[in-house]
């Protein structure tokens, strides 16, 4: 009931829903970046598999090891393990890098290998020649191990170091040709083998070697024997009778080695880099390292290594195939 003399009070509003809208910063500029990066990723994707298929290689990444952080660059080109196709393809890789950067003034191959291929080896070899031919110098670093076809790819450098541990030398030549006809007995399969000429299957794993092919494999490794003899000579500045007297499969401490002028000195990393530092005459350097894949690679897993063994028929035809190896056959 109203009061006299009071107004009447006004009506209750019917229930509101008040909206507020909130603008979040930088929404357009998300709408408007965001697509564009994506679109430039994958043009760098789409781009990076065009340039592998058609053999173009990738750049390697770099990773700071020591000194300064920008300048002049001595490069660190890792060998390790044993020189087969991969291990190969990826010396190559980093060598060619160093050799094509204007800013690399040195290089430092560090190496911790028993060997592996001839073929490898050489190759390896000859692309170090090839970067020394543009005025860089290298120094080779040896690490625990560093024998036969690891010993091979130092002989080129300007200096070679060797940790007062590692175990070099094995300079020689090893042929393996597995008899597999003892087995093949065993397991009731025999393998009939059609050829054109009497040496065509030589050195198969289904029959026993004959004493003209032995005769015969012993002049084919005698052949990688002499190159391996003129590949030290020249590039340790020795005669060819100095080197044949030490060049007899031995394996040697780091010390003999300094003996027998394989070897310049004991060091470990560092004192290579310092070494090549000096030879490059740089008052400081920026050393580096090679990645083993590229970022796109290693995004991607491109170039991931090969499974250590795989049934397929080329791995099953390369293992009855002689391989003819600068391999030491001792690990640490």
């Amino acid at each position: 009931m109203d009061t006299p003399g009071t107004s009447p009070e006004p009506p209750t509003p019917p229930g509101q829903t008040i909206v507020i809208e909130r603008r979040e910063r930088g929404g357009w500029f998300r709408r408007l970046v965001v697509p564009i990066l994506l679109i430039v990723f994958l043009l760098y994707l789409f781009g990076g598999l065009i340039a592998r298929e058609s053999g173009v290689p990738t750049r390697l990444m770099e990773r700071y090891v020591a000194g300064e952080i920008s300048g002049p660059k001595i490069a660190v080109v890792e060998v390790e393990g044993v020189i087969l196709d991969d291990e190969v393809e990826h010396a190559l890789r980093q060598i060619r890098q160093a050799r094509d950067d204007d800013m690399v003034k040195a290089v430092v191959l560090r190496i911790d290998s028993p060997g592996g291929t001839v073929s490898g080896a050489d190759r390896i070899w000859r692309e170090l020649a090839t970067l020394k031919a543009r005025k860089k110098p290298v120094v080779a670093s040896m690490g625990g191990l560093a024998a036969s076809g690891g010993y091979y790819i130092a002989a080129p450098a300007d200096k070679i170091l060797a940790e007062p541990m590692t175990l070099t030398g094995s300079i020689g030549v090893l042929l393996e040709l597995p008899q597999l006809k003892g087995l093949m007995e065993k397991i009731g399969v025999d393998v009939a083998t059609i050829t054109t000429g009497e040496w065509k299957d030589a050195g198969s794993p289904f029959r026993p070697i004959t004493p003209e092919e032995r005769t015969r494999w012993h002049e084919v490794i005698d052949d990688a024997y002499d190159r391996f003899v003129r590949v030290i000579a020249q590039g340790r500045n020795l005669p060819l009778e100095e080197v044949k007297r030490v060049a007899n499969g031995k394996v040697y401490t780091a010390q003999e080695a300094v003996t027998y002028k394989l070897v310049n000195e004991l060091g470990y990393l560092d004192d290579a880099i310092l070494q090549a530092q000096r030879l490059a005459r740089l008052e400081t350097a920026h050393v580096i390292r090679y990645a083993r894949q590229s970022p796109l690679e290693s995004l991607l897993g491109l170039s991931a290594r090969k499974p250590p063994l795989q049934l397929d028929a080329e791995s099953i035809l390369r293992l009855q195939t002689p391989q003819i190896l600068y391999l030491c056959l001792i690990y640490t």
